[in-house]
């Protein structure tokens, strides 16, 4: 879920965006041609942020895609803004060298919602394609907040912090081992609007997921919980706002075959009358 930009308040414009230190620019159109902007993004692949399937954790590759996406589309429709709805994100190569570029494009641009595409290729390994992803938003009126974004907007990569929290403990997420994750809506994982990033939402929903079909791995293999996983292929929608949490994300194994499993996870929100935020599905892998 993308958000606005705001003046004279706390910078939460891009919390999530550099943490995990993605670097974006904006990428004008041909004079005159009257069609929306691209974007571009750089995204390395620090230490903390790999997955057992040794590049960057699909969860943090689609919280980047989000923000870059969501803010693609939003710059689209100007001075109106949007609210991501879906993110479908297709993972073809688990391993990174790193920095990742993604690259991304509006494909419609209607009056109620915004469709756009984007690509993400490893720069450090011979510009392979790692995931495509497909987009949508809502758009949205902005009421009083002032919109204003420096044209062509760009945002330089985040330093290194050698410090940096490990992504359970940034984004509130609690230890665990079975088919509920549980995340504590912390003040720096919400946007200017007071609502949830969607990135938090995608690395909640990877982290519930991989442990989901560890903890099923673990009582139908004789190799128990020695199992490493990671997760591929995510599908997500965004059905409410979250303000208050915390959040449960629910887990339900649907099946393995060839060392996959598809989990479908169910996110609630706990603090308003348990209801459901997110739903998705995720391919998980032993590596």
């Amino acid at each position: 879920m993308s958000c606005p930009p705001e003046e004279d308040a706390v910078d939460h414009r891009h919390v999530v965006a550099d943490y995990f230190r993605l670097e974006r620019w904006e990428i004008e159109p041909a004079s005159g041609s009257g069609d929306p902007s691209a974007i571009g993004g750089r995204v390395p692949v620090d230490p903390l942020q790999r997955s057992a399937g040794g590049g960057l954790r699909t969860g943090g590759l689609v919280g980047c895609i989000d923000s870059l996406g969501g803010f693609l589309c939003g710059i689209s429709v100007l001075p109106d803004w949007v609210v991501t709805t879906s993110v479908m994100t297709t993972v073809a190569r688990l391993s990174h060298q790193g920095p990742l570029r993604l690259d991304g494009r509006v494909l419609r641009r209607g009056r109620n919602s915004v469709v756009a595409a984007l690509g993400v290729i490893d720069e450090g390994n011979d510009d392979r394609e790692v995931a495509a992803a497909t987009m949508t938003c809502a758009v949205l009126d902005p009421g009083d907040r002032n919109l204003h974004v420096e044209r062509p907007f760009a945002a330089p990569m985040a330093r290194y912090d050698p410090q940096a929290l490990a992504p359970e403990e940034f984004f509130g997420i609690e230890p665990g081992a079975d088919s509920v994750t549980r995340l504590h809506v912390v003040d720096r994982i919400r946007n200017p609007w007071g609502i949830l990033h969607g990135g938090a939402l995608a690395v909640l929903v990877d982290v519930a997921a991989c442990r989901a079909a560890e903890a099923d791995l673990s009582t139908s293999s004789p190799m128990g919980r020695d199992h490493r996983v990671a997760a591929v292929d995510t599908v997500l929608h965004f059905l409410r706002p979250v303000k208050v949490g915390p959040l449960e994300a629910r887990c339900q194994v649907l099946g393995s075959r060839n060392d996959r499993t598809l989990v479908r996870v169910a996110v609630h929100d706990v603090g308003v009358a348990d209801r459901m935020v997110t739903l998705g599905s995720v391919e998980v892998v032993a590596v």
